[in-house]
């Protein structure tokens, strides 16, 4: 400030960004100017007295500084202040006007609550799924080896490096150096456990066999994820280094809730597993339920008592059996880059020195020996690549039902409004400002939306677990931990402010834009935004929008319906309706060779005995059960272009199979009974192997060569789709089961009967009755598994219909909301045409076109928009284009059957008004 005081302007206004600035100004200007004149009442001139009081006043710019700092902080206050005191002005008024208005209150609230709560039912499962860490010390130093989807997988014949072989871990664990530690983790399964109680007189005795879940994984395996045990210990340094030393299991703390009644004194007891007996050692913290998202561990055991689980199936000592996940904890400045590397040069040695070469593996393995090394934060999943497209377009269909909300809430609110003109014009005649008024009524608006958000809450605690009841191929939800974090809570937070600012602040401003005088001439009729009569367009507008959306809906509902239902009943080449699948666990039987075999047809000749079973075969892999099988081979008179060319996949299948599952025979013959180990070998291929290899000739009598055998061809049968309805048919070849009994392990019955439902039970007393020890895992109709097998296809089908019903509901009650108002407001006008001789079915066309009208209007925006739109799901249809005539055909009718509906009832309403009774009121 200059020593020349401001000079006083005759008006200004005490408001502003300056007004603190000016005030203080002013008042040093004032002391000044006092001092001065008493300065020149002693006798000095005018000019000599204000440089005197300057100095006698000091340093000026210091003490301006003081004084601003304290009136702002001043300012700073009593603005809280004031602010604290209206905000519970307005809150308190806000509730009052919610509880005068409860049947009002009730819809918005309700509808608020559909729309935040599908979201957030919706985003919690987004976030259980694909977005939450591992509840481990520091997650983001995790990374995987392989393929992280693979996490139950099993594969034999040749090494690999999706997943991996104990021995081929042992070398990675023990050789790199950019990890700090690397664990190994597989299936175990299934598993049988029994848990020994003590009597009242202290004798052991056994529960019933219980199914728990169950991982194998290596001794360092909670040393690396940095996990401690809640009770007990974990696995010890020297636990599983040798095979069978190990007895020892940790329970999950859901587990050990569950089934022990968190029992402190668990620690020591035995569990039988698999007959053979464990001791408990620790239970893992609460909320950690392993590395699989989406399945979760109860039972962890060593990873060297694999022998002992399975001892028909020791897989520690074969190189060539692949069935473990790897996760390591990088090092400090290694990066995943550097990793991968470093374990593909490794991989690379350890599976070259075996004497296999890399090349031979690229049909089988497409990316050779390089080992894929990703981030591990997130956990292991075989869900993710089922449902992630899925959830991406639920989250996009329930991000547009949450708009048509908003439209159809800032329909009420523009509605109510208009019913408060008058009280809005009195207020701002007493002198409220606009501003003051606009903040009251966002305020409303942003309570409304918290209230909505609390309820939106409740909905999607019951959403998410219908959420993943649709999303499971049981009855049972998919056991994902969808619960409420920090993350969902926030997302629903920034919902609420987002829906708040969405439909209230348009209703607010329309509100604020009241002409006071006519307003206050009109008595009971309060207006808003302009003359009397005037239409609110700000509510047809909205109710485009709601058509619109509500269109884009519509057509991906219809896209996605017809899509399902063609998948779903596709030819997949063999009696669908007529199969039932049950897949059985043989390896624990403790038969093998011929033994197997020999109990494979006492099984077989039981289930073809059983009841309403007309024939019955069986196969290693299944129907759209059990597991895949590839293998490479030589084919008589064809010469490879490439590695890949000589990759097929087989199977292994039991007498009459095609005939068993309704397969239909091309050429040839189906495999017999006598096709056993003492007869020639042979070998039936599906139509897409012939056409491949022998594009020029029959493929009857020719001969292929796989694992050093020769198989001579004696059928072609035509493709069967086996393990996805998706899936483009495959070069396949069946083998005889029987001809090589030594690789039986476990099979599928394929048993046919009209209903095969009813045999379901039958069939699983007639396993147990073969052999006890036989575990049927799955028994299920072929139907029942085709459903499973496009679980995710119906999810979104499902879901996206339920919101574009709900869409169509809201934009109907948006039209019908927005005609009723118009139809009232032009009461006078109906009843004038009808005075001068109009029909009533005139009236009433009138007001039913004015609403086709906007929905016609909203159709042609929605249309393009929907078009656009339904590209994104091109790879979620089948046999169904995005642009389909018949799909937005069947859209745009159940809109307008909505619109007529919706606006042929504010008509018939229009059409009984009566002419004097409206004329006198006018």
């Amino acid at each position: 400030m200059s020593g020349e005081p401001p000079r006083r302007t005759p008006f200004r206004l005490g408001v502003g960004p300056r007004r603190v600035e000016r005030d203080v100004d002013e008042e040093l200007a004032f002391h000044l100017e006092m001092r001065a004149r008493r300065l020149a009442a002693r006798g000095l001139d005018p000019d000599r007295a204000r440089a005197e009081a300057l100095r006698q006043f000091g340093d000026l710019g210091a003490v301006r500084a003081e004084c601003l700092d304290i009136d702002h902080r001043q300012d700073r206050t009593m603005r809280r202040v004031n602010f604290l005191g209206e905000l519970r002005q307005d809150v308190g008024y806000a509730l009052r006007a919610l509880r005068q208005h409860a049947g009002f209150s009730a819809v918005v609230l309700a509808t608020l609550a559909i729309g935040i709560g599908a979201n957030a039912a919706v985003f919690s499962v987004v976030d259980a799924l694909l977005l939450r860490p591992l509840p481990v010390a520091h997650p983001e130093q995790l990374v995987s080896l392989g393929d992280p989807r693979r996490v139950n997988s099993v594969s034999s014949g040749s090494p690999r490096t999706d997943i991996f072989s104990y021995r081929l871990y042992t070398e990675l664990r023990d050789r790199n150096h950019v990890v700090s530690g690397l664990l190994a983790t597989g299936r175990a399964n299934p598993i049988d456990v029994l848990v020994e109680e003590r009597a009242a007189g202290g004798a052991a005795v056994t529960s019933e066999p219980e199914h728990p879940r169950g991982r194998f994984v290596s001794g360092n395996y909670f040393d690396v994820l940095g996990v401690h045990a809640a009770l007990g210990r974990t696995f010890a340094p020297d636990e599983g280094r040798t095979a069978g030393d190990a007895p020892v299991v940790v329970i999950s703390h859901a587990y050990w809730t569950r089934r022990f009644d968190a029992d402190s004194g668990v620690l020591g007891r035995t569990l039988r597993i698999n007959e053979a007996p464990y001791t408990i050692v620790g239970v893992a913290p609460e909320g950690f339920a392993g590395e699989i998202v989406g399945q979760p561990t109860d039972l962890w055991l060593p990873l060297t008592m694999q022998p002992v689980f399975a001892p028909n199936r020791p897989w520690l000592d074969e190189r060539d059996v692949n069935w473990l996940l790897l996760v390591g904890r990088l090092k400090p400045g290694v990066t995943p880059a550097q990793a991968e590397a470093e374990f593909s040069t490794l991989a690379e040695q350890a599976i070259t020195a075996q004497g296999v070469r890399a090349e031979n593996l690229a049909p089988s393995l497409p990316g050779g020996l390089h080992v894929e090394v990703v981030s591990a934060a997130r956990g292991l999943s075989s869900l993710r690549d089922v449902y992630d497209e899925a959830l991406v377009t639920l989250m996009a269909a329930v991000a547009l039902v949450l708009l048509i909300v908003c439209a159809n809430v800032a329909n009420l609110l523009l509605v109510r409004a208009t019913s408060r003109g008058r009280e809005m014009s009195v207020r701002i005649a007493l002198g409220a400002g606009r501003g003051r008024i606009l903040r009251q009524l966002v305020t409303e608006s942003l309570l409304l939306a918290v209230l909505g958000g609390a309820l939106g809450l409740v909905v999607a605690t019951w959403g998410r677990t219908l959420l993943l009841r649709l999303a499971s191929s049981g009855r049972a939800p998919i056991p994902l931990d969808a619960r409420f974090d920090w993350r969902v809570l926030a997302f629903t937070g920034a919902l609420v402010l987002v829906t708040a600012l969405l439909f209230g602040l348009a209703p607010a401003l329309h509100a604020t834009r009241v002409q006071v005088a006519e307003a206050l001439r009109s008595q009971a009729r309060g207006l808003t935004g302009g003359a009397r009569g005037r239409r609110p367009g700000a509510g047809r507008v909205l109710v485009v929008a709601q058509v619109a959306l509500s269109l884009m809906l519509l057509v991906a509902t219809s896209l996605l319906a017809r899509s399902v239902r063609r998948l779903a009943a596709s030819d997949i080449g063999v009696a669908r309706g007529e199969l039932l699948i049950a897949s059985v666990d043989a390896a624990r039987t403790g038969y093998e060779g011929d033994a197997l075999a020999a109990l494979l047809r006492d099984v077989l000749a039981r289930a073809r005995a059983l009841p309403g079973v007309a024939t019955a075969s069986f196969s290693e892999n299944g129907l759209f059960a059990g597991t895949e099988s590839s293998t490479t081979l030589q084919v008589e008179g064809f010469t490879p272009a490439a590695a890949g060319d000589t990759l097929v996949n087989y199977d292994r299948v039991g007498p009459d199979y095609f005939h068993a599952i309704g397969a239909r025979l091309l050429r040839g013959r189906d495999v017999q009974a006598s096709d056993d180990e003492h007869a020639p070998k042979v070998g039936v291929v599906n139509e897409t192997m012939a056409r491949f290899y022998f594009p020029d000739g029959d493929a009857i009598g020719r001969y292929v060569r796989v694992d050093g055998q020769e198989y001579r061809i004696v059928g072609v049968v035509a493709d069967v789709q086996d393990h996805g309805l998706r899936d483009a048919p495959v070069r396949r070849l069946y083998l005889p089961a029987f001809q090589v009994p030594e690789q039986l392990r476990g099979f599928n019955l394929e048993l046919r009967g009209p209903d095969p439902a009813r045999l379901v039970t039958p069939t699983r007393n007639m396993i147990g009755e073969a052999n006890a020890a036989l575990v049927a895992y799955q028994v299920s109709p072929l139907d029942d598994l085709l459903r499973a097998s496009i679980r995710q296809d119906l999810l979104v089908a499902r879901m996206v219909s339920a919101f574009g019903v709900l869409a169509l509901a809201l934009a109907a009650l948006g039209l019908y909301g927005v005609m009723t108002y118009t139809a009232m407001r032009r009461t006078s006008e109906f009843g004038l045409r009808l005075a001068l001789g109009a029909q009533r079915g005139d009236v009433g066309r009138l007001v039913l076109g004015e609403a086709l009208r906007l929905v016609a209007a909203g159709a042609a925006l929605g249309l393009p928009l929907a078009l656009a739109a339904t590209r994104l799901l091109r790879s979620q249809l089948f046999e169904v284009a995005p642009f389909d005539p018949v799909s937005i055909a069947v859209a745009l009718g159940v809109l307008l059957l909505g619109a007529l509906l919706a606006g042929w009832l504010p008509a018939r309403r229009a059409t009984r008004v009566a002419p004097l009774v409206a004329l006198r009121t006018e």
